[in-house]
């Protein structure tokens, strides 16, 4: 018998014990057994026994809403909401300032650049109101910017049941611009209540100054408009902006939870709708 001393290094490798992450498959190394005699089991046998071994496949997670991934912010003020400094109150102030907010004289927020400026500057425009949007160029602004892109019949009755809209068109008009640059619109009763939806800016003009512009505008209406509770579901990477406009996060982490049809309900209504 040879020993290690003596033996080459191929020598050396073949007569130790091999650890399995050197076997390569386990198919490979059960015919490799099998080839030389040992552990000799019968074909269907075999087979059970790599089902067995084999890791099990992971269950399918359901995904869960957008919204539900997205902190709740409330509008109570940029005093309120600590001078605009971005910095989000703990739940042990947060029901003192919120209540100082709404029981008292909510302020709506400075808008800090004129659209005369933007027009100049940028050459852009601001528009209050749904006329003069397609439903076409909206829904290729949601796209860009990752929103899903809505059904065209179910958008234009979204946006005339909408309270109020502000977008922005360039001030120049032509075939190769494309009119709507950014949008802003709020759900609300008209009197206790208000939500921010479909903020979006063309990534082409974002880090221009326009999304903080249409929430100013838009916020400010809905303050104008006598309504006391102002709340939106935001990105988390955008949660600072809205933090400098006066929105705060809730206490406790609260987010939203919304109601969907399962994935194979909607498959089956655009089925029959066919």
């Amino acid at each position: 018998m040879k020993s290690f001393i003596g033996c080459s290094l191929s020598e050396k490798f073949h007569s130790m014990k091999k650890p399995h992450h050197f076997r390569g498959s386990r198919c490979m190394a059960s015919a490799t057994l099998s080839a030389r005699g040992i552990g000799r089991r019968p074909t269907a046998l075999l087979a059970t026994t790599l089902r067995e071994r084999q890791p099990a496949c992971p269950v399918p997670q359901a995904v869960p809403s957008s919204i539900a991934s997205k902190p709740r912010l409330s509008y109570v003020g940029q005093a309120v909401a600590g001078g605009g400094d971005g910095i989000s109150p703990d739940k042990t102030t947060y029901g003192s300032r919120l209540e100082e907010a709404t029981g008292g004289v909510l302020r709506p927020p400075t808008i800090s650049r004129p659209d005369t400026e933007f027009e100049t500057k940028l050459g852009v425009q601001f528009v209050e109101g749904r006329e003069g949007i397609l439903i076409t160029e909206l829904n290729e602004l949601f796209e860009k910017v990752g929103f899903p892109r809505r059904d065209p019949d179910r958008l234009r009755v979204a946006l005339e049941n909408t309270y109020h809209i502000i977008w922005v068109r360039a001030a120049k008009q032509s075939r190769l611009a494309r009119q709507i640059i950014g949008f802003a619109r709020a759900t609300s009763d008209g009197v206790l209540s208000a939500t921010v939806w479909d903020v979006a800016v063309n990534p082409a003009w974002q880090r221009s100054g326009l999304g903080r512009a249409l929430m100013e505008r838009l916020t400010k209406k809905l303050v104008e408009a006598g309504i006391p509770t102002i709340t939106l579901y935001a990105e988390p990477q955008v949660v600072g902006l809205y933090e400098k406009l006066g929105y705060v996060r809730d206490p406790d982490g609260i987010r939203g939870m919304a109601f969907q049809r399962r994935k194979k309900e909607k498959t089956g209504l655009l089925t029959r709708a066919a």
